[in-house]
């Protein structure tokens, strides 16, 4: 072998080196063994993740440069659970154990028996503006979250959250709603106490989803989130979400990932509150 090909198939080898990936997978479970659905899985901040699918199983695939770092699993009503990423690997199979969360009793919030409906948010849409859905096969792309700040000023219970569609080619899909309250003007901490699955039938135009069931109240402004939840990974694009010139554009695209946010756009989406 001569000099010029020894050096080319070392520089191969460091390649293959520099990008190896790592992937690990397993099942979230409660300590009585029940499967967590929609856990977010990921490094806190750095855009890597994903979560759990209905039967409680995750893949997810690391860079080996990461290993030295935390992997975090988050579900509302359990205790939030990090592992190093090192540790994990060291087995082909992880059965990860979250246990349930002892809340506190939260202040009661009343809302006046003679309280009126107000719709707070964007009601309205452009033919201009489009929101896409992509395909989630992508290891630093596997959510999608679209959050808008509610003002609310005073006792409110949330009704429900109404988002606007168009180029719907399904007649099912599954949402997941999330309510945040604010840390330096973008979404913070969830504070809903529980998880807000809605599988609903979905068309052109306004989707209303009924949240009045989940005793949802307020007294301070927060943040809203729609968050869609693929049947797999690779699908092709259900629908399209309409949106509104001027505004802000609030999103996140990964389990645990940062906030993006971007003016002079505006997701069409709104809630009703009884205040």
């Amino acid at each position: 072998m001569n000099e010029k090909t020894t050096i080319s198939h070392f520089f191969l080898l460091f390649l293959n080196l520099a990008f190896c990936q790592i992937t690990i997978n397993g099942i979230v479970q409660t300590e009585s063994k029940t499967p967590l659905q929609y856990v977010n899985i990921g490094i806190k901040n750095k855009n890597i993740g994903t979560i759990s699918n209905e039967k409680g199983h995750f893949l997810i695939t690391i860079d080996n440069s990461k290993t030295e770092e935390l992997l975090t699993f988050s579900s509302i009503g359990f205790e939030e659970k990090s592992i190093k990423i090192e540790e994990l690997i060291q087995s082909k199979f992880q059965e990860i154990i979250l246990k349930e969360k002892i809340s506190e009793l939260d202040e009661v919030i009343v809302v006046s028996k003679k309280a009126t409906e107000i719709k707070l948010g964007t009601k309205s849409y452009s033919s201009m503006v489009a929101g896409y859905v992509r395909a989630n096969n992508d290891v630093n792309n596997d959510i999608q979250e679209l959050a808008k700040k509610i003002k609310i000023k005073k006792p409110s219970h949330i009704l429900d959250v109404n988002l606007n569609l168009f180029n719907v080619r399904v007649d099912t899909a599954s949402f997941r709603i999330n309510i945040y309250n604010i840390k330096n003007d973008l979404p913070n901490e969830k504070i809903n106490l529980e998880n807000i699955i809605v599988v609903k039938k979905v068309e052109n135009g306004w989707n209303k989803f009924d949240l009045q069931n989940f005793d949802l109240k307020f007294d301070e402004p927060l943040f809203i989130s729609i968050e869609y939840l693929p049947k797999q990974k690779d699908e092709e694009e259900p629908f399209r979400y309409s949106g509104q010139l001027f505004g802000e554009s609030i999103t996140r695209s990964s389990s645990l990932g940062n906030w993006n946010s971007k003016s002079g756009l505006t997701i069409a989406m709104y809630v009703t509150v009884k205040q």
